[in-house]
């Protein structure tokens, strides 16, 4: 399919004879003479794929495809690329470069196939212009004054609402509640298997004195607990208030060393945290999967629920580990 120009200039990047005569033929004019960076709106750079060394020395970047992508960013300039027909990835650099088309070489039978870039041309003339981001932004804004709500007006709304996020705490921790806990352990026992990533799980007892405690100490003993986790744990970790005194730590891609380490750190601090005198023994339970012996989500919270009572068996608190 023939592309005559009447003048308008093209340039080629390339040493390749054959290739820029079949060119000629199909732009019906020779390439510019003048160097590519004059290449402005409205005009035509053919880059060879191919070309290389003193070929490309006038692109930016010295590269045939790093120098598409740099040519694209000229308004109005229009890049193709030749690539030859036993080139699998060719084509799909040329495009990931943002070139408006693509021409296929046929060595052997020295014939340039333009029917895919005259067919790219036309549908890019009769394109609409993409909107400018300041545009869409107008748009937005005028939309946050219509009557009926937006996208953007319901997120802002979901954001203020904090009455879910209420909901899902525990009101004496600010910790997620047990439920939610148990929907977490869930996902993220899918996503571990899913993947092949660890997932450990801490549960931590204060003590059942914590009960038995004025309310005012409680509460306080109780946000004491609740910063040493906080402080502890990562923003991926899920940290939730399971039941009056026993805390739970979900640890996505921890391992047991990590686990095991972070669960030591945490004792230390609520020692050093809680006052002396409650009478506590903090005790913790802790188990890694992947584990042959820990088939699914309930054996995984009943193995960690094992360890915390073993370690709260002497009364003196600390750690238990399932691979103990």
């Amino acid at each position: 399919m023939s592309e005559r120009t009447g003048g308008q200039r093209w340039f080629y990047v390339g040493s390749r004879d054959a290739v820029r005569a079949a060119l000629t033929a199909w732009r019906g004019t020779p390439p510019a003479s003048e160097p590519i960076a004059s290449a402005g709106s409205g005009e035509v750079v053919v880059v060879d794929a191919r070309a290389a060394g003193a070929d490309v020395a006038a692109l930016p970047h010295g590269h045939a495809f790093a120098g598409v992508r740099a040519l694209k960013l000229t308004p109005g300039l229009r890049v193709l690329v030749v690539v030859d027909g036993d080139d699998r990835v060719g084509a799909q650099l040329a495009r990931f470069c943002l070139a408006d088309g693509v021409l296929v070489w046929d060595g052997a039978a020295g014939r340039l196939d333009t029917a895919a870039a005259s067919r790219s041309h036309a549908a890019a003339a009769g394109a609409p212009r993409r909107p400018a981001v300041e545009d869409l932004l107008r748009k937005v804004e005028r939309g946050l004054h219509a009557g009926s709500p937006s996208a953007l007006q319901r997120l802002l709304q979901f954001e203020r609402d904090d009455r879910l996020l209420h909901r899902l705490q525990d009101p004496e921790t600010g910790l997620f509640d047990g439920p939610y806990a148990t929907l977490k352990l869930d996902e993220e026992w899918k996503r571990a298997m899913r993947f092949h990533q660890p997932l450990s799980l801490l549960l931590i007892d204060l003590g059942a004195g914590l009960e038995r405690l004025p309310d005012a100490d409680r509460r306080r003993l109780l946000a004491e607990a609740a910063g040493v986790f906080l402080n502890e744990c990562r923003d991926i970790d899920v940290l939730a208030r399971f039941a009056p005194s026993v805390f739970l730590l979900l640890l996505p891609g921890t391992g047991p060393d990590g686990a095991e380490v972070l669960a030591r750190r945490t004792l230390q601090a609520l020692a050093d945290r809680l006052p002396g005198g409650s009478g506590l023994q903090p005790s913790a339970g802790l188990c890694t999967v992947p584990d042959s012996a820990i088939p699914d989500r309930r054996a995984f919270l009943a193995a960690a629920e094992a360890c915390l009572q073993a370690a709260a068996a002497g009364g003196a608190g600390g750690l238990c580990t399932s691979w103990q």
